[in-house]
């Protein structure tokens, strides 16, 4: 028997949640735009407007052996110390195997190349010790400094290094059992990083913006590596480098071994139980900021499911029969998820000339129909090992789940990527092409296998897609998330649809409010059939429909925005759609005709109204077009004198102006 790794042990191994908690989405906000803001800043400044007065404040601190102090901190953290103290605990993670803590250590010096760019770009000049003039300063080191100015203090590159190396300390120290060890090591990193800083304006090192900056840079960093040792920890420890770390099963029964998961053969199923080794784990993480899916999201490997029991509907269309290996389940054996199948009897291929022809055939196909080929496609040389050869001299594939995140595609395959922010790539479908392909073939799947094949086809179809989008949004992906955003026009265009989309409700709610509001009155009477009529080809009328969608807004606005915040923008709604009418009319996009109909209906009256209070809502029903149409304008008039408070519309005596009697019914 191997190893046995204890069920309990496994659920303990479990990670965190894919998606990272609001408490650091928001300290990650809050250190990227002070970073920017202070970047910003030392662009335009050679210092900012608080900087001389902190400065001259840290410099008053006073004490025995003040100087000795603060010397022994700026040297803790100067280059020398650091890069030694970052070397002795690289060397000693890796000669205890610890992996993960060995590559967030390797990251540092990447944080360090991003501060020395950002040095050279801003090139703010450090202090002038005259201006200063702190007491323990003499001329002669005065007029040192002031001859040798490197300009490159921002940021401050002690404060990024304490930061990142004792605040990384600082969470490996949760490993030591001993409590007063533990706390004592941790009081010992927060004071090293807090006094770095200190220690550097209190020399006259920095300003106080530019230690502010390596805080800013250094938090940002450290809540990165912070959140992807939180997320790998559990899983990655005592794992090996590269291979599948051991899973509970009997040797003596048949089994293999893959390069992320172990396969058990029970019976006519195989099990392929995800268990990854470090190296794998870590380039997912890297790839989409989230533990390996297989091993941890049941999600992902329902969607493998789905994903290779579509593949092998659509081999049956092209070659007649199902190549590839059917998919039962996602489950877990022992603790571990794993993907379960239909055993398949075969052996190696006997002639892999022919076995490569079939793999070239294939991935065409699969190419064309959106799916992903790495698996198959026969320039991996691992791909003849996922085919079996039939007794008849057919082939099965017999796996299509990847247990790495490769860049090895062809051009093509990364263009496709590319334009659908799906980067990097890991067994993406993309389904866009599946369904044009399904649709383009539909009549000749119907004619071959039937309708009912076609349609059950068509539901895989979707329970594939559904799948892979709730994997896909349970990941941080912030690489594809950043390329759509950047194709979105860095929101712009994203703004645009959403407008559009409410514009188009805005519409369809104001014009089902004001269909309510003439059948209203047609039940009370106060209007005939004929009049009815009318008012209804009115509101259909392309002038009534133009101020629709905007009514619409306004009313959207109305339930989602209270006082003030509904006022504001409704005005700036109504000014900006008057605004850009004018700006196109100057700009020869627009005639004046279609000038003029913009100027009655986001007119100065409706935009002075918009900005009311409650009646606000209604702005629009005082546009040129609406008050037009008299019998229109009381109709929507009384309507929204309903919504005026406390009931006064009705005890003034204004409805019975503006609607009139109720008539007898007929």
């Amino acid at each position: 028997m191997a190893p046995q790794s204890p069920a309990g042990e496994a659920a303990a191994n479990e990670p965190g949640p894919f998606l990272p908690g609001r408490g650091a989405v928001a300290v990650g906000a809050v250190l990227l735009v002070s970073l920017l803001g202070l970047t910003f800043d030392a662009l335009l400044r050679d210092r900012g407007d608080f900087d001389y007065g902190l400065s001259r404040a840290v410099g008053e601190i006073a004490f025995r052996g003040d100087e000795s102090f603060f010397r022994f901190f700026s040297t803790l953290t100067a280059s020398f110390w650091a890069i030694t103290l970052w070397s002795s605990l690289l060397i000693a993670m890796l000669a205890m195997r610890r992996w993960l803590a060995a590559t967030a250590l390797l990251a540092f010096p990447v944080v360090g190349g991003v501060n020395t760019l950002i040095r050279l770009l801003v090139r703010r000049p450090r202090p002038d010790w005259s201006e200063l003039h702190f007491r323990w300063m003499t001329p002669e080191e005065i007029a040192y400094s002031a001859a040798h100015n490197d300009y490159v203090s921002y940021p401050s590159g002690h404060v990024v290094g304490a930061v990142l190396l004792y605040g990384f300390l600082y969470i490996l120290a949760r490993h030591l059992r001993f409590a007063p060890v533990r706390v004592a090591v941790r009081a010992a990193c927060v004071a090293v990083i807090v006094l770095s800083g200190i220690s550097r304006v209190w020399l006259g090192g920095h300003w106080v913006g530019d230690v502010l900056g390596g805080y800013a840079l250094g938090g940002l960093a450290l809540l990165v590596v912070a959140l992807m040792y939180r997320a790998l920890e559990p899983s990655t420890r005592r794992v090996p480098l590269i291979r599948a770390a051991p899973v509970p099963h009997d040797d003596a029964r048949p089994h293999a071994h893959a390069l992320t998961s172990t396969i058990l053969f029970r019976g006519d199923e195989v099990s392929k139980i995800y268990n990854p080794g470090f190296v794998p784990q870590i380039i997912y993480w890297l790839s989409f900021q989230a533990p390996f899916a297989y091993a941890h999201n049941p999600t992902a490997l329902r969607a493998a499911v789905a994903r290779r029991n579509l593949a092998g509907r659509l081999t049956e269309y092209w070659f007649g029969r199902n190549c590839v290996a059917q998919a039962l389940r996602a489950e877990q054996i022992n603790g571990r998820w794993a993907i379960t199948g239909r055993f398949t009897e075969g052996e190696e291929p006997r002639d892999h000339h022919r076995a490569r022809q079939f793999l070239f055939e294939l991935a065409d196909r699969f190419d064309e129909t959106g799916f992903p080929t790495w698996q198959i496609d026969p320039r991996q040389p691992r791909s003849l090992g996922n085919l079996l050869e039939q007794a008849d001299g057919s082939y099965t594939i017999i796996d299509l789940e990847s247990g790495l995140v490769s860049p090895l595609a062809s051009p093509r395959a990364w263009v496709r990527a590319i334009r659908r922010a799906m980067v990097p790539m890991y067994d993406d479908v993309y389904f866009d092409l599946t369904r044009e392909y399904v649709a383009r073939e539909a009549a000749a799947m119907g004619k071959a296998r039937g309708t009912q094949w076609v349609s059950d086809l068509e539901h895989l179809l979707d329970e594939a897609e559904a799948l892979a989008a709730e994997w896909h949004g349970a990941e941080p992906r912030i690489w594809s998330r950043t390329l759509r955003f950047v194709f979105d026009g860095f929101g712009v265009l994203g703004a645009v649809r959403w407008l559009r989309r409410k514009t188009s409700m805005g519409r369809d709610r104001a014009d089902a409010w004001l269909g309510a509001c003439v059948t209203t009155w047609r039940a009370d009477g106060r209007i005939t059939e004929a009049q009815e009529a009318e008012l209804r080809e009115t509101i259909a009328a392309p002038e009534i429909q133009g101020v629709l969608p905007h009514l619409g807004v306004h009313l959207i606005i109305g339930v989602a925005l209270r006082f003030p915040l509904g006022s504001i923008t409704r005005a700036s709604y109504t000014t900006g759609n008057l605004l850009l009418a004018c700006l196109r009319f100057a700009t020869r996009r627009i005639d004046r005709a279609t000038w003029r109909r913009a100027i009655r209906i986001h007119s100065p009256l409706v935009i002075f109204v918009a900005a009311m209070p409650g009646i606000g809502t209604f702005a629009y029903l005082i546009s040129g077009p609406v008050r037009s149409n008299h019998l229109l304008a009381r109709v929507v008039f009384d309507s929204a004198g309903e919504k005026v408070p406390f009931r006064l519309y009705r005890r003034l005596g204004l409805r019975r102006l503006v609607a009139g009697r109720e008539a007898a019914a007929a």
